[in-house]
């Protein structure tokens, strides 16, 4: 039985994306000077020399690296690399790191003192950080200066140099505790017996990168978060290969079996953060080999045989392992790797080499035979076979394995091809035209149809990669935008691929016209254009059409003369449909555009109010008295004060000549301007009355009339010049003409008056009066 595997996924697999890297084990050993596409660098830190160099031996220097490949933390991890720390007066010091693997962004935490993971005052701490291991040469790391939290006991900011400290988890300016730490070159409660001890550097000014095991001032660390059985967090284990004398390597227990019960995000990512500061040294790391801590208790990935696959001659054939067919039995495991071979030697060759096992890049993904090339696409257990054009046979038989995300990759199995003759390729066509796109209209239907010189069977249709559900005959309705495709399946059962059909359904844009539109002059029509928001000649046609049936084009719109009612519509200028009409009038004036405005004082409608003119604190109304239907204005008083209705009122607060311009419009193209320049001679006014009588309510007090005065002191006078009373209150009503209650008599007064204005001036008037009985 011939049997074809993976139909529905054609298209998903058209274009492969398979990267280097997908899950543990990951290697990296940056002596290939180029910087794989999962490296992430920043800050000063580069690849150079076969070395990730975080900081050169200059002052105040930060860089930073991080992998970006979430780990599962299931069974735990381990990593081990070799870190160089020399040339330099001794600090600051760096960090190997854990965050959450699902963190949307990176950023690294405070450098200095705080090494690239936790906070200090001005800088927050790395984004989601699980845990930082810091390599303290200077031995800030340790303490809990800088807002840090916990530290080495005895004194807040007090050093301690060479020391190896473990912070927990953090984010922000929260958390990145002092977990436990050891000092590596003295003894005491945090010290090494003496025959252990050794600097966290290999070497001050002057020294060079010490690269063999053999050879002083070798560094390698080895550190684990191994699993509890059922609980939360890890037990963390820190060890140290150093080398103080030529020759004599030693690897020792830094940190043992220590608890640490923060539960673990699902994923991890790992990194490397070093700074410098007013001390400086090299800082840098080679060969990164990242595993899972657990591997007693990881388990391989089975595979079973796979015969009678069949595919076809002259095309890419796109298939993949089924389910049934292969067993993840690890926790949270998927498919990281799908590996061909063409013997099992060569599978026993690559599962000696943890990092082959890891990697999965393009061409471990790939195997070139004889007879054809197999590929895997980087999903699942998708790959495609294409024959090579000289095949000869009709069986092929190859191996295959499966890598899992924990680096487990299973026993080898076969692959056994039925190789059938090369079917007629298949073609849609568009309305029963060889088009390879189509742009429709509103409404329209579209027909899709498979072409094809063979017999073809089991029709399915794709719409943007997704199968179309219910749709298996060889042809297709649609009245959506979208890029279509069809598969289908030769008589000889040879998956078949159309290329695809891109159909759209341009949008058209909502029309909004600002209705009746006013022409500028008598004689001429406006041009519609400017009326229309959001108008775009470059994409669209426009139309206009008259009452009388006949049709005006883009630039022929501009040809019409007479007002009245049109019906504008737009169409995309690739199709010959046209949007429903948008109706709007048109009006022409009966004489030109032409601007001009007259004022008033509000309260009165007198242009002045006395031989001072209009005062600074007088409401003005303006105005307009333009011709030629105007639609908008636009005042401008000259005091940096504007308005838009179409007589606004105004008061401009201030003496001065201030240059008042009118600006109407009826259409985009067609305004007209005019300008009348309003003085302000004062900003106060008091008027005094030439005689008053008490007995009669319309004047029987005596007192000025007042406007801007802030404050008064009024006195009153007889002839002799003999003082008879003095009014301060300006809401008094006046003098009645008596004195504590007798009258005086009739004749000439004499009055003085000081004022102070709101504007700050002080004004004296004085004259005489009457005072009639």
């Amino acid at each position: 039985m011939k049997v074809s595997i993976g139909l529905s996924l054609i298209v998903m697999m058209l274009s492969f994306n398979l990267k280097a890297q997908q899950g543990f084990p990951y290697c990296e050993s940056f002596q290939e000077g180029i910087e794989r596409e999962e490296t992430v660098l920043g800050g000063d830190a580069v690849i150079r020399d076969g070395v990730l160099r975080l900081t050169n031996a200059v002052m105040d220097q930060k860089g930073y690296v991080y992998i970006d490949i979430p780990f599962s933390s299931s069974f735990g991890v381990k990593a081990s690399f070799e870190y160089f720390s020399y040339g330099g007066t001794g600090a600051d010091g760096m960090t190997v790191f854990l965050f959450d693997g699902e963190s949307n962004s990176f950023s690294p935490g405070a450098f200095g003192g705080s090494l690239g993971y936790a906070m200090n005052v001005d800088s927050p701490g790395l984004t989601n950080a699980y845990l930082g291991v810091g390599f303290d040469s200077f031995g800030n790391f340790g303490n809990n200066s800088e807002n840090k939290i916990g530290g080495f006991s005895s004194g807040i900011n007090r050093l301690h140099p060479n020391a190896v400290v473990v912070r927990g988890p953090g984010h922000g300016y929260n958390g990145y505790h002092f977990i436990t730490g050891v000092k590596t070159n003295e003894g005491g409660t945090y010290g090494l017996p003496e025959d252990q001890q050794f600097p966290i550097s290999s070497g001050g000014t002057g020294t060079g990168r010490a690269e063999l095991p053999d050879q002083k001032g070798y560094r390698k660390v080895i550190f684990k978060l191994r699993p509890k059985d059922g609980d939360a967090g890890y037990f963390l284990d820190v060890e140290m290969i150093f080398t103080t004398e030529n020759a004599n390597p030693r690897q020792i227990t830094l940190i043992d079996n220590i608890d640490y019960p923060y539960p673990s995000p699902k994923t991890l990512k790992i990194g490397f953060a070093g700074s410098t500061g007013g001390e400086t040294n090299v800082h840098e790391i080679r060969n990164l080999l990242v595993e899972v801590a657990d591997q007693d208790n990881l388990k391989k990935p089975t595979t079973e045989n796979i015969e009678n696959i069949g595919v076809c001659l002259g095309q890419e054939n796109f298939l993949e392992i089924p389910e049934e067919n292969y067993t993840l039995p690890n926790i949270d495991s998927r498919v990281s790797c799908l590996r061909f071979f063409e013997s099992m030697d060569e599978i026993m060759e690559i599962e000696t080499d943890p990092c082959l096992s890891g990697r999965c890049s393009t061409d471990e993904a790939v195997l070139v035979t004889n007879e054809g090339t197999f590929k895997y696409s980087g999903v699942g257990t998708s790959f495609s076979f294409v024959p090579h054009p000289d095949f000869k046979g009709d069986k092929l038989q190859v191996y295959y394995t499966l890598t899992d995300n924990y680096g487990k990759t299973s026993n080898g199995s076969v692959i056994l091809l039925d190789v059938m003759d090369e079917p007629e390729p298949i073609s849609i066509l568009v309305n029963q035209l060889p088009l390879l796109s189509k742009e429709a209209c509103p409404g329209e239907v579209v027909e899709l149809s498979i072409f094809s010189l063979g017999e073809n069977q089991q029709y399915e249709w794709f719409k943007d990669g997704q199968k179309i559900e219910g749709e298996s005959s060889a042809s297709l309705l649609v009245q959506e935008t979208g890029v279509f495709h069809a598969q289908a399946i030769s008589s000889d059962g040879c998956p078949l691929v159309a290329e695809p059909i891109t159909i759209n359904y341009p949008a058209y844009p909502d029309l909004e016209v600002l209705s009746p539109i006013y022409g500028c002059q008598p004689d001429l029509f406006p041009d519609i254009s400017g009326f229309i928001t959001d108008y775009d000649s470059a994409q669209y046609d426009y139309q206009l059409e008259n009452d009388s049936g006949e049709k005006f084009i883009n630039e022929d719109m501009l040809t019409l003369s007479n007002e009245g009612v049109y019906y504008l519509s737009v169409k995309p200028k690739s199709l010959e449909c046209w949007s429903a009409p948008l109706t709007l009038r048109v009006i022409l004036p009966e004489e030109a555009l032409e601007a001009s405005f007259d004022y008033v004082l509000d309260n009165t409608g007198k242009k002045e109010e006395s031989a001072d003119g209009i005062l600074a604190i007088d409401p003005i109304r303006f105005m307009d008295l333009s011709a030629g239907n105007p639609q908008r204005w636009f005042w401008d008083f000259g005091d940096g004060n504007t308005s838009e209705q179409r007589s606004p009122v105004h008061v401009f607060g201030d003496k001065g000549e201030f240059l008042v311009s009118l600006r109407v419009e009826n259409g985009p193209d067609c305004a007209a301007t005019f300008e009348f320049p309003i003085i302000i001679r004062r900003t106060y006014r008091v008027m005094f009355p030439t005689g008053f009588t008490p007995s009669r309510s319309e004047d029987n007090f005596f007192i000025p009339k007042m406007k801007g005065i802030e404050s008064m002191e009024l006195k009153i006078f007889n002839t002799w010049g003999e003082f008879l009373i003095e009014i301060n209150d300006m809401n008094s009503a006046g003098w009645d003409g008596s004195i504590n209650g007798t009258q005086l008599p009739p004749g000439t007064y004499v009055y003085r008056g000081d004022f102070k204005t709101n504007k700050g001036e002080l004004v004296t008037r004085s004259g005489k009066f009457l005072l009639i009985r």
